[in-house]
């Protein structure tokens, strides 16, 4: 999980800064951005929908597991690109340099934060502004699905993983530049046990969401 969803968006420096001016003037639209990801967005409730109600009907205990096991995916899915387009309307609403960029593969990063043009306020504010988004898609869905299948509690309850996954890598980061860290030398000093450490809590809140939900 944490090698996939990264918490923070792309992130450029000095020798690439050159380069980010280019990518700025040729950004992709960001309608297009969104439609593209509105679509991944539906696609994969439509799909975990269809499962949850194979369950519902049938009572199959393979259909239970394949309900799970999209529920799982498609929280994560959802979660992630929440979180990165909050980040994104954090940057904007502080006017930081954020080109868009085309997303490539199953990579879900969709802007760079360019630090040489940016302050730590404008950090700041896109940092937030991930975590307003991934705690709203998982609010709205905990109260307006009605948490009476496993399906449905895997469901929120992944997202409720990846919100704790990704408080935890970025926790420290805020603290630490609030009080005077450069940002992109401390998002720097991350490390592949710092994010292998916050995937096991998340994993862990994930399945303390499931048990207290059931």
């Amino acid at each position: 999980m944490a090698e996939a969803a990264e918490p923070i968006g792309s992130q450029t420096t000095d020798a690439e800064s050159s380069a980010a001016d280019e990518q700025s003037r040729d950004e992709p639209q960001l309608a297009g951005m969104l439609l593209k990801d509105a679509a991944v967005v539906f696609a994969a409730l439509s799909i975990w929908a269809a499962a949850d109600t194979w369950h519902q009907v049938t009572g199959l205990w393979i259909a239970q597991v394949v309900a799970v096991g999209d529920a799982i995916l498609v929280g994560l899915v959802l979660a992630s690109l929440f979180h990165e387009w909050g980040h994104y309307a954090g940057a904007m609403a502080a006017k930081a340099h954020a080109p868009r960029m085309p997303s490539k593969g199953l990579s879900l990063f969709r802007f760079n934060f360019i630090f040489t043009d940016n302050d730590a306020k404008q950090f700041h504010w896109m940092t937030y502004g991930g975590h307003i988004l991934h705690w709203s898609i998982l609010l709205l869905l905990f109260f307006t699905l009605p948490l009476d299948s496993l399906g449905r509690i895997t469901l929120v309850s992944s997202l409720f993983g990846f919100v704790v996954f990704a408080t935890v890598i970025e926790y420290n980061i805020v603290k630490d530049t609030w009080s005077g860290a450069d940002p992109e030398t401390r998002l720097k000093q991350l490390s592949r046990e710092d994010f292998k450490q916050a995937s096991l809590i998340g994993t862990l809140g994930g399945l303390f969401a499931i048990a207290l939900l059931s």
